[in-house]
C-alpha cells in the first residue's frame, strides 16, 4: 500500500505565484508549481518546505502577513461551499471539514460539543509542519465563517503551541488560545437547528494517485524510478512489485509524468525552450532536449513547430 500523504496543489501554487508577484525568486525545485491545477495533488509536505525556504531567506518579517490577503482570496475561489449569509456558521464549518477531508491527506475530526459544532486538527508534538498548517487553517476557516462579522463568543480559536512557536507570524492570530494540544475551532449552533455531521472517512486518493503526485512534486530533472521510490518512503523493488500488481509498469508512469509536464511547462512559457529547461530543472539545453525526445518523441523544437502548425 502507497502511503505517500497528498494535499491540492493550491497551497504551493498560490505561495510561487504570490512571490512572483513580489519578485521573490524561488530554488529551481518550486518552479514548476505555479502551472499545476489547483484540484492537482501533490505531496503534503511540499508547502511546508517551500514556507521554510521563503522564512530563512526573505528579509520582509511580515511576508506571511501580507501573503495571507492573497491567500484568502484564492482559497476562497477554491472551497466550493455555500458561504452565503443564509448558511449559519456551524454549518459552514462542518462543509468546510467535509470539503477538505476528501480532497487531503488530513486528520481532521468533526465533532458536536453541545452548544458548538468543533473541527479538530489533531497535532503530534512539535513538528515544522504545524506552524504553517495552523496558519493555513486558520485563515482558511476564519475567511469562511466571516469570523470579524460575529460576535467574538460564537467562534472560540485553540492552538496546540506555544505563541513562540508561531514566530512573527502569530500577528495574524486574533482572540486564540495557545498551548492546546490540537488545532480545535468551535462555531456556535443555531439554537433548535439539527446539524449532519458525518464520519471522515472517505477515501478518495487511490495508491496510483499518490504515485502520480509524488512523481509531480519533483522536478523533472531530478524523476527517475529509484528517486520516486524515495520520495514514496520505500524501496525500489517494492514500488516496482506495488505498481505492476495495478497491471502498470513504473518506467511508463514516469514517462507519462514527464511527457505531460515538460509539455505544460513548455506551453505555460510560450515555447520559450531556455526557460522551460531552466524551470524543470536541466543544467544544460542539450541534456533537456534528450529528455525532452526520450518522453515525449521528438525534440523540443519540432514539438514547438508542431504545435504551431496546427
Amino acid at each position: 500500500m502507497i502511503k505517500y500523504k497528498c494535499r491540492p496543489a493550491i497551497h504551493t501554487k498560490l505561495v510561487c505565484e504570490y512571490c512572483n508577484s513580489i519578485d521573490f525568486h524561488l530554488p529551481v525545485e518550486f518552479a514548476h508549481f505555479k502551472y499545476f491545477n489547483d484540484t492537482e495533488w501533490v505531496g503534503i509536505n511540499i508547502i511546508t518546505k517551500l514556507l521554510n525556504y521563503i522564512e530563512n531567506n526573505i528579509e520582509d518579517p511580515y511576508f506571511f502577513l501580507n501573503l495571507a490577503k492573497y491567500f484568502v482570496k484564492r482559497v476562497t475561489e477554491f472551497t466550493k461551499i455555500d458561504l452565503s449569509d443564509d448558511v449559519d456558521i456551524a454549518q459552514k464549518l462542518i462543509d468546510f471539514t467535509m470539503f477538505y477531508s476528501q480532497v487531503s491527506d488530513l486528520n481532521w475530526v468533526t465533532i458536536d460539543a453541545g452548544d458548538y459544532i468543533g473541527l479538530v486538527a489533531k497535532r503530534n508534538p512539535i513538528e515544522r509542519a504545524s506552524k504553517y498548517d495552523d496558519l493555513f487553517v486558520y485563515l482558511s476557516v476564519m475567511q469562511i465563517l466571516n469570523f470579524h462579522k460575529e460576535i467574538n463568543n460564537n467562534i472560540i480559536i485553540e492552538l496546540p503551541f506555544e505563541c513562540g512557536f508561531y514566530g512573527y507570524n502569530v500577528a495574524i492570530l486574533e482572540n486564540v488560545k495557545f498551548n492546546c494540544q490540537n488545532l480545535s475551532i468551535f462555531a456556535k449552533k443555531t439554537p433548535g437547528k439539527q446539524y449532519d455531521i458525518r464520519p471522515l472517512c472517505i477515501e478518495t486518493i487511490t495508491s496510483l494517485d499518490r504515485i502520480h503526485a509524488a512523481a509531480k512534486s519533483m522536478i523533472p530533472a531530478e524523476l527517475s524510478v529509484d528517486t520516486l521510490a524515495i520520495a514514496l518512503g520505500m524501496s525500489t523493488r517494492s514500488l516496482q512489485r506495488e505498481v505492476k500488481s495495478m497491471g502498470l509498469c513504473v518506467k511508463d508512469i514516469i514517462k507519462e509524468v514527464k511527457a505531460n509536464r515538460l509539455k505544460l511547462v513548455l506551453k505555460k512559457n510560450q515555447d520559450n525552450i531556455k526557460v522551460t529547461a531552466y524551470e524543470c530543472g536541466f543544467k544544460s539545453l542539450a541534456i533537456f532536449s534528450r529528455h525532452f525526445s526520450n518522453n515525449v518523441g521528438c525534440c523540443p523544437s519540432e514539438y514547438v513547430s508542431r504545435i504551431n502548425d496546427k
